[in-house]
This record gives structure tokens, C-alpha cells and sequence, in this order.
């Protein structure tokens, strides 16, 4: 998780959850480590709105030349929906994305959040 997104998970007392969700995301099969945000990459600037989402962009590393790559690949990302609900975190109707190496999903929350005064 990226300092910025530590800090709004922080901020709003979802830090444990979130340092949860990623723990459990980093044991799937295929799912990377990404060095450029210290595990999965999160954006919760949505916390700032209102808007009680998260969105989680996880990088994954299958070998494109495995004779089972898409089935291999869409065993992944039924197990990182698995865990996303599994942690409160449901389908919001947007599109997953795909970008080669990443994931783009957003999920929504039901996690308490704490509503900072300032």
C-alpha cells in the first residue's frame, strides 16, 4: 500500500481491514508483490467524498506462454473477488479492467468508517 493510501486508510480507521484484504490478495496465485506501492496498490480518495469505495489495483504475474494462461488468469480474479467479498467488499456493476500486468477494480464498502473532523 502506498504512504498516501496508508495514511487516508489511517485517517479513516480502515487501515487493519485494508492491511488484511492485502495480506490475504498477496497469497493468491499469480497475484505480485508491486514494488512501486510496497504490496497491492489501493485508491481511497473516495473516503474524502463520501463515496465508500475501494479500489484495488493489483498487479499479477502469470507466464503468458503457459498452454492454461487464461484459465490460470480467470482463477485469479475469482479469487481476488472471493476475497474482496469475503472482507465486505461487493460488486459495484463497473467493469474489472485489465492492463496487462494490473487489475483495476472497484468494490464497494461496508466496512464502520471513522468520518474525520478535518
Amino acid at each position: 500500500m502506498r504512504d498516501r493510501e496508508r495514511a487516508t486508510a489511517l485517517k479513516f480507521g480502515i487501515y487493519e481491514k485494508c492491511k488484511s484484504l492485502e495480506d490475504e490478495l498477496l497469497k493468491i496465485e499469480g497475484v505480485a508483490y508491486d514494488e512501486h506501492c510496497n504490496g497491492i496498490d489501493f485508491d481511497l480518495d473516495g473516503f474524502y467524498s463520501n463515496i465508500r469505495h475501494v479500489i484495488i489495483v493489483p498487479k499479477y504475474d502469470i507466464d503468458v506462454a503457459l498452454e492454461d494462461y487464461y484459465a490460470k488468469r480467470r482463477e485469479m480474479l475469482n479469487q481476488i473477488i472471493a476475497v474482496c467479498e469475503r472482507h465486505g467488499l461487493t460488486a459495484t456493476g463497473d467493469t474489472i479492467e485489465d492492463y496487462g500486468e494490473h487489475y483495476y477494480i472497484v468494490r464497494a464498502c461496508n466496512w464502520n468508517v471513522i468520518k474525520p473532523t478535518h
